[in-house]
């Protein structure tokens, strides 16, 4: 295919070089090559011009040179000595028209300033002073000029004779084929003589024409057969008045040339030499060089020691600031009251200790996802008392700003939470100063003849308030008149009593109960405090009902009217999480006695008394109640509960919490139920139990007794295997659950189970978690229970040693910070101290894949969403 497109643009160019060729100076081109091969000496032409080199272009050294050799010299290289120097290369096989050709023109170059003229080694003309050259200047041209044609048309006249030696040849062979042919012609006739003897006159006239021109002809061929004898007798003739003529331009060729050949042979002869100076230089330099590399090797693997050494401290100095500060790490339980959904939520905040606050404000901003809902100027923290409810100091960024959340968190001693407290655009935070007193406050509608339905209202009093300063707050809270109003508290073994307006709230701070009934009547508030109405109401509610907000698993439908019994009324019933739990709120009678509650919700559960257990709430921990005959009178009004199913536990009997281990599960770790076991109960039986539990309690897992096994529990991570045989660890207080796919292959205590994960570095990823039961830890034994996993050969295998479950490093480390063994590695520990520990291997015949950055970033947010599992589950635990 022919482009013309570019045709116009490449004519364009070559004419803007021609033309920029033509205004170059000779000065701009010293000392530059303008070939990158050298050539051997006998194929150079060497010019000396008497010449100013910002006089003269290059185009005119080109143009010159082309009018006296006829195109066959080539600029090699320029110089600038007295003069300007030019190099030139011509072909070999063009050596003698060369010279030729140049002895021609030589006036041409005399005319244009030439000094001097040297072909090879071989010095053809030198301008000489005025009166040498005036003398010899004649002879000496017409010397060289006749010898130097003498050579070259000898040369010629040789090929042309070897041409006609060739072509006589071939008549030569003609002419013998003719006269063979005559011969036998001759012989033919001379037996027709001997026959006819009447033709004897005719045979003496004829025979001799043909005798004549035989002996012509074999003269004529005895010439040509002599020819190239004679011929190089002539041409050695010749080359010895040559030889003997040393002055010839000729003779000066042949020695330049011969000399030229005999220096190049003496070096290579003398560079072949073990002798050879330089080469003995050379062998002593290699020598040194070989000492030296040697103790640079030496030096370098010192150098890679220390280096190793100090890449290890680091690292090792690295571990213990990461311990420290894991050590410094503060874990806040966070509440907040959601903007839009306004329910209570909690997360865990971990921070350290040495954040600042306006940072660690931030990560709970961020942690409780109220962007876009609420800008963050519009929050602060505050020290909350999760036990109470209640606000115990505000840390206003404008005041602590300045201040680490070590320092405002560690003044008290005492263990509080933090609330993400938000505001209204026009609304302003209330402050809270350390040392108030956090109270609930519940109005007594005297007109209806009641105690306000429902929790209490939260409210907080200063130190310093006294009664008659919290009696002015209530009033504005809740717009009644503190001027006849009643401020009433529960003192249980005192029953109610009456605050003074003179007393103060430091006396309550440390009461138990908080709890405040308030009540505003002119006409009662004349009356004594026990012949009023509002101590009657008060009391009859106290002593006599319950307000109970309790949390029931998803059970059958029921409605307050066909559930509504002789010792509990069922006021409402929500169910936030459809099909996990649902909240109810009932009234109680303060007789009522465990049992009873329990039978009373049988109903809205579904199980029976004993498939459930009842927990008190308080703060955000869970309280079991035991105690089936006793009355909840000792709980409070308001108070939470939930139900748990399970059943409850037995004389003699210990609780412990089952968890399901998925190991190939982002929730590994997953609450199954709660159970009892019984002082020296075999595993095997523990393990019944538990299958039969989880069927009652409708647990969504398949269990089988020969294919589960139990771990004991320690944090997050799974340890020891229990033995059907063995008995359970009565200290352990959380065990794991650990369906199989077949029967367990742990069968004795010097066993250890192992999980065991493939390393792909050519998928940069890991294959699923399976496990090996080792009977020994040594190299050869751990690498053959790999090799006949995988089917990869033994010799392949590389393995890290022992972690823990679950492990927590990024597929993008695995290959550089996990240190690899093979089994031709040393002895060593395997760190695999308990059950349940994790190895990594790989094939070694893997190459590392080359990441993109859309892959290296894919891996980087999927393993950073799986460790951030793996933190969440370790903050719950």
């Amino acid at each position: 295919m022919e482009i013309t497109e570019a045709e116009e643009h490449i004519e364009k160019y070559r004419t803007e070089l021609k033309e920029f060729c033509k205004s170059l100076s000779i000065s701009l081109c010293l000392e530059e090559r303008f070939s990158s091969i050298p050539h051997l000496q006998c194929q150079t032409v060497t010019l000396l011009f008497d010449w100013e080199p910002e006089e003269h272009l290059l185009k005119d050294i080109m143009e010159l040179l082309a009018k006296v050799s006829g195109k066959l010299l080539r600029i090699e290289y320029t110089k600038r000595t007295k003069s300007i120097c030019v190099t030139c290369s011509f072909p070999f096989s063009d050596v003698g028209f060369t010279v030729l050709r140049m002895i021609e023109n030589i006036h041409i170059l005399m005319g244009q300033g030439l000094k001097k003229l040297t072909i090879g080694n071989l010095t053809l003309w030198r301008r000489q002073d005025v009166r040498q050259k005036e003398l010899k200047e004649k002879d000496q041209d017409l010397l060289q000029h006749t010898e130097v044609i003498s050579y070259i048309i000898l040369e010629e006249a040789e090929y042309k004779l070897r041409d006609a030696t060739s072509s006589k040849e071939k008549e030569a062979i003609e002419l013998k084929q003719e006269l063979s042919k005559m011969k036998v012609l001759t012989e033919l006739e001379a037996e027709s003589l001997f026959i006819q003897s009447d033709t004897e006159s005719v045979k003496e006239v004829e025979e001799e024409p043909l005798y004549e021109e035989l002996t012509a002809l074999r003269s004529k061929f005895n010439e040509i057969k002599d020819l190239p004898n004679n011929l190089s007798k002539m041409k050695i003739e010749y080359l010895r008045s040559l030889s003997s003529n040393t002055d010839s331009a000729a003779s000066r060729v042949r020695r330049g040339m011969s000399f030229e050949i005999d220096d190049c042979q003496f070096h290579l002869k003398a560079m072949t030499s073990p002798d050879y100076q330089p080469l003995v230089d050379n062998k002593r330099i290699i020598e040194k060089l070989q000492e030296r590399i040697t103790l640079m090797t030496e030096e370098l693997i010192t150098e890679r020691e220390h280096n190793e050494k100090i890449i290890k401290d680091i690292k090792d100095h690295l571990e213990e600031i990461e311990e420290k500060r894991q050590r410094e790490m503060k874990r806040y339980k966070l509440y907040c009251n959601h903007p839009v959904t306004g329910k209570l939520i909690e997360s865990t905040l971990e921070v350290h200790k040495d954040e600042l606050l306006p940072s660690v404000l931030d990560k709970a901003y961020e942690l409780m996802k109220l962007a876009p809902h609420i800008p963050i100027e519009r929050c602060r923290l505050v020290e909350y008392d999760d036990y109470n409810h209640a606000m115990n100091r505000s840390f206003d960024l404008d005041e602590f700003q300045h201040q680490t959340i070590g320092q405002l968190m560690d003044v008290t001693g005492y263990y509080y939470d933090l609330f993400l407290e938000t505001r209204k655009e026009n609304e302003t935070f209330k402050k809270y100063n350390h040392g108030g007193v956090n109270l609930e406050i519940s109005v007594v509608d005297l007109a209806a003849g009641k105690v306000h339905v429902g929790p209490a209202i939260p409210m907080r009093g200063e130190s310093g308030w006294t009664v008659g300063v919290l009696k002015q707050h209530i009033g504005e809270v809740f717009n009644i008149s503190p001027s006849c109003m009643r401020v009433a508290w529960n003192e249980n073994w005192n029953g109610f009593c009456e605050l003074k307006d003179e007393e103060s709230l430091l006396l309550y701070k440390s009461r138990e109960s908080k709890l405040l009934y308030v009540s505003s009547d002119p006409k009662d508030y004349k009356k004594e405090f026990k012949d009023s109405l509002m101590y009657r109401y008060v009391e009859f509610h106290v002593n006599s009902m319950l307000l109970l907000n309790i949390t029931i698993p998803p059970g059958p439908e029921a409605t307050p009217t066909i559930t509504e019994r002789r010792m509990m009324k069922i006021i409402s019933i929500i169910e936030e999480n459809k099909g996990k739990e649902r909240k109810i709120q009932v009234r109680v009678s303060k007789s009522i006695t465990l049992i009873q509650l329990k039978e009373e919700l049988v109903p809205l559960i579904g199980v029976r008394p004993t498939g459930f257990r009842v927990y008190e709430i308080i703060g955000n921990r869970e309280y079991e109640l035991e105690a089936l005959n006793q009355t909840l009178k000792d709980i409070g009004s308001g108070s939470k509960l939930i139900v748990r199913l399970g059943r409850a536990l037995g004389r003699g009997e210990k609780r412990i919490k089952l968890y399901l281990l998925q190991v190939n599960n982002t929730e590994f770790c997953k609450f199954m139920m709660d159970t009892g076991y019984a002082m020296g109960t075999p595993v095997g039986e523990f393990k019944k139990q538990i299958i039969e539990e989880a069927k009652v309690q409708g647990i969504d897992c398949v269990l089988e007794l020969d294919k589960m096994r139990l771990h004991n529990k320690n944090g997050v991570s799974p340890g020891t295997v229990y033995l059907d045989h063995e008995f359970i660890d009565t200290s352990s207080k959380e065990m794991y659950v650990d369906p199989l796919k077949g029967p367990g292959k742990k069968k004795h205590d010097e066993q250890r189970q192992v999980y065991v994960i493939r390393w792909r570095p050519s998928q940069c990823s890991v294959d699923p978690i399976e496990e090996i039961i080792l009977d020994d830890y040594g190299p050869e034994h751990v690498i053959g229970k790999l090799s006949e996993l995988s089917g990869v050969p033994a010799e392949y295998i590389y393995y890290t040693e022992g972690k823990s479950f679950p492990v927590k490093i990024s597929c993008l480390d695995i290959e550089n910070k996990l240190r690899w063994y093979s089994i031709t590695s040393d002895r060593y520990s395997l760190r695999l101290y308990d059950d349940g520990g994790v190895i990594y291997y790989k094939d070694k015949r893997e190459t590392m894949k080359e990441l993109t950055y859309e892959e290296r970033s894919a891996i980087q947010e999927a393993e950073e969403a799986r460790l951030e599992k793996i933190r969440e589950c370790e903050l719950q635990h």
